[in-house]
């Protein structure tokens, strides 16, 4: 039983760190500059100059939960709908941008993408919550944009 529990802890602890848009550096500066993949000792070194605990203070950097990522993503697809759907319809403008942005993603990849798959991506009626789904299907599928996006939920 003991040995189940380690097991268990050592998997979820192991889903979380994977589940973060940052490294075993924590979230900062450093971490944004190095990435998730990149040198962990250089980016734990720039984020030990302050710049962390302004990040985690600020909710910027990559130190936002993943439920405050789901939620400002949710917003701005509601607030933003119509002009979302048109640029995914086109496959360029300043709404694809700004969530190509929340999403950590490539502009080009993300609006290629979102443009190709437009009818799967937008359903009949208004639901951000729908579209929100529906993006992160997409960008779960697809090798361009799940190796690449780094804020993806």
């Amino acid at each position: 039983m003991k040995y189940i529990l380690i097991a268990f802890a050592l998997a979820t602890s192991v889903a979380a760190i994977a589940a973060k848009p940052y490294g075993m550096a924590g979230c900062g500066l450093g971490t944004q500059l190095m990435g998730k993949e990149g040198n962990q000792i250089l980016a734990a070194t720039t984020n030990g100059t302050g710049t962390q605990t302004f990040g985690i203070s600020s909710g910027t950097s990559n130190c936002v939960t993943a439920t405050q990522q789901t939620a400002m993503i949710r917003n701005f697809i509601e607030a933003n709908y119509a002009a979302l759907v048109t640029d995914m319809a086109k496959g360029q403008g300043d709404a694809m941008k700004t969530l190509s942005g929340f999403y950590g993603c490539d502009t080009a990849a993300f609006a290629t993408e979102m443009k190709t798959n437009y009818e799967r991506i937008t359903p009949r009626t208004e639901n951000a919550t729908a579209v929100m789904a529906n993006i992160n299907a997409v960008i779960e599928t697809t090798p361009a944009l799940s190796s690449t996006c780094t804020h993806a939920i």
